[in-house]
């Protein structure tokens, strides 16, 4: 019989995951692409936090996989 292997990660790991990566093209796209010259985009003003935002966000999923990596030696 072979043995069944479970996820690793909780649900909320990685749905933070992907709300973060979302958030972080959101400020990518921010920041390298400009709307009409002149005006700038709320997407332009928010692209730092949006970047850093995302980032924090994904953070979890990082630490979750090293502890589950270090638990299984």
């Amino acid at each position: 019989m072979t043995e069944r292997r479970r996820w690793p990660w909780p649900g909320w790991v990685l749905a933070l995951d992907i709300v973060g990566t979302l958030f972080l093209v959101a400020g990518l796209l921010g920041l390298f692409f400009e709307g009409d010259p002149g005006q700038e985009s709320t997407l332009a003003v928010m692209a730092v936090p949006l970047i850093v935002l995302g980032i924090l966000l994904m953070i979890p999923l990082i630490v979750f996989t090293v502890l589950h990596v270090r638990s299984s030696r």
